[in-house]
């Protein structure tokens, strides 16, 4: 008897966030999709967070956003931050992707 076993590992990195708009209190972002998701099937995305001025990455959403888009709100006006996003399968969470520069909560230019 022949027994094929799959096994999984955690998602690879998905790709590098890119900032859609910003406003005082939000940013909104979107990602590619890892290429490689460990075998297993992708259940979403972990948004992270943190100041630019110092500071751990911080969760963003606790349950997984299924789309590799999201608006992270309750940013702090003239606060800058950086973005990275983890994919999940069944595994947990991946790599980190790479972050993004800084980002400043602001009114938009113009």
């Amino acid at each position: 008897m022949v027994m094929l076993v799959t096994l999984t590992a955690p998602c690879g990195p998905p790709g590098q966030p890119v900032v859609d708009s910003v406003s005082p209190n939000s940013v909104a972002l979107h990602w590619d999709r890892p290429r490689d998701t460990g075998n297993g099937k992708l259940q979403g995305y972990i948004v992270e967070m943190k100041p630019t001025a110092g500071g751990d990455w911080k969760e963003v959403n606790v349950d997984p956003v299924r789309d590799p888009e999201m608006v992270v709100p309750h940013l702090k006006e003239g606060q800058e931050y950086q973005f990275r996003v983890k994919a999940v399968n069944e595994v947990g969470p991946g790599a980190p992707s790479t972050a993004t520069g800084p980002v400043v909560a602001e009114k938009p230019a113009g």
